[in-house]
């Protein structure tokens, strides 16, 4: 079975990447970074995100800071996106247990990391209905609907997680991440109510953001988790603008929308767990209203050091006051992945579905993940 799985998932790695090829267009538009809802860390992507209530590694500090405690001792992490055009890395980490709060009777961790959230990168003309226009003007507040020209768009978060739990029989978890956000974005082009007018904008912006996650065990089959992404965040923007008739400054606010997950993982035996989670998105960025809803679920099937798993991500909602109707071109999203453990080392690899680029070329991108834990 094990080797009927290995082969099942390389196959269908080979498959997705031969199938990734790009045709000639006048428009380009990619996008990465673990804001486009499938997340990081391939053990997590693998069962599509259904993690709040499973996560109990050092990616904890993404999916659900309350499950940092849970390490083994110290970690350090890697991950990519195998076929990124843009980004290098997804997330960098490391993390450690703690005695802090031990004369409190509580055992505690703490982790840094860093995480590319959002990468975009377009050039043609887009028009007021396009998607690429829709999510450009997300990424830079203020472009016009009508663009025709260059844009690039880089979301950072730096962040900083503790988690406590109590000493010997927990019951609970809870931690809390505070980031750092910087984004900047610069675009040259013209407006299709303009055209013989050129416009440059160069765009810098950061935020505070506070996150915040619970896990309750209610028993030790079953695991309820909640997190809460971007507590009342806003991005203070500051944006230079070139055009005919010269240059000129502006500085402004902007808000983040919240993100809020509720979810569960049971253990269906000792060698399988089921987990599912229900994720809103919901708010305002900017002048932008967004109102979406996710269900998640995943599987994992353990066999000695190695891991499989699969999902699925199935959009409930997926509505914006700046376009009528969003529908990927499949009801849900597939997930699947398999992992590896031994000793100080993990390794995990996830195939998927990428949401946004499936959506912007209309049938099924393919996508891949790795991921390195290092225990020391």
């Amino acid at each position: 079975m094990v080797n009927s799985l290995f082969h099942i998932i390389i196959f269908t790695v080979l498959l997705f990447f031969a199938n990734t090829s790009v045709h000639a267009s006048a428009n380009s538009f990619q996008a990465e970074g673990s804001d486009l809802l499938m997340g990081i860390g391939a053990h997590h992507i693998g069962m599509a995100g259904a993690v709040v209530a499973k996560t109990n590694d050092i990616y904890s500090t993404y999916w659900n800071p309350a499950g940092l405690v849970e390490i083994k001792d110290r970690d350090f992490t890697i991950a990519r996106q195998l076929n990124a055009e843009l980004i290098n890395n997804n997330m960098i980490a490391i993390g450690s247990r703690s005695s802090l709060l031990s004369s409190f009777d509580l055992d505690s961790a703490m982790a840094f990391s860093y995480i590319p959230r959002l990468h975009i990168k377009a050039k043609g003309a887009f028009r007021k209905g396009d998607l690429e226009s829709i999510f450009l003007r997300y990424a830079l507040p203020g472009l016009p609907e009508n663009f025709d020209g260059q844009l690039e768009s880089k979301t950072k978060d730096y962040r900083f997680s503790l988690a406590v739990a109590p000493l010997g029989k927990r019951h609970w978890s809870i931690g809390f991440s505070l980031s750092r956000i910087e984004c900047a974005t610069t675009s040259c082009g013209v407006t299709a109510e303009d055209p013989g007018n050129y416009i440059i904008t160069s765009t810098d912006a950061t935020a505070i953001a506070m996150h915040f996650g619970a896990k309750y065990f209610f028993s030790d089959n079953l695991t309820i988790g909640l997190n809460i992404e971007d507590i009342d965040t806003t991005l203070v923007v500051e944006v230079e603008t070139t055009d005919n008739q010269g240059t000129r400054k502006e500085r402004y606010k902007v808000s983040f929308p919240h993100d809020l997950t509720l979810g569960f993982a049971w253990n269906y035996s000792d060698k399988t767990t089921l987990s599912m989670d229900y994720e809103m998105i919901y708010g305002h960025y900017g002048d932008y209203k967004i109102d979406f809803q996710i269900l998640r679920s995943g599987t994992e099937f353990r066999s000695q050091q190695w891991r499989y798993r699969m999902g699925a991500l199935v959009p409930i909602k997926l509505n914006s006051d700046k376009i009528d109707n969003i529908d990927l071109p499949a009801p849900f999203v597939p997930t699947m992945g398999m992992g590896w453990q031994g000793g100080s080392l993990d390794l995990d690899l996830a195939v998927y579905a990428h949401p946004i680029m499936s959506y912007q070329r209309k049938k099924l991108y393919p996508s891949a993940d790795l991921s390195i834990i290092y225990h020391f």
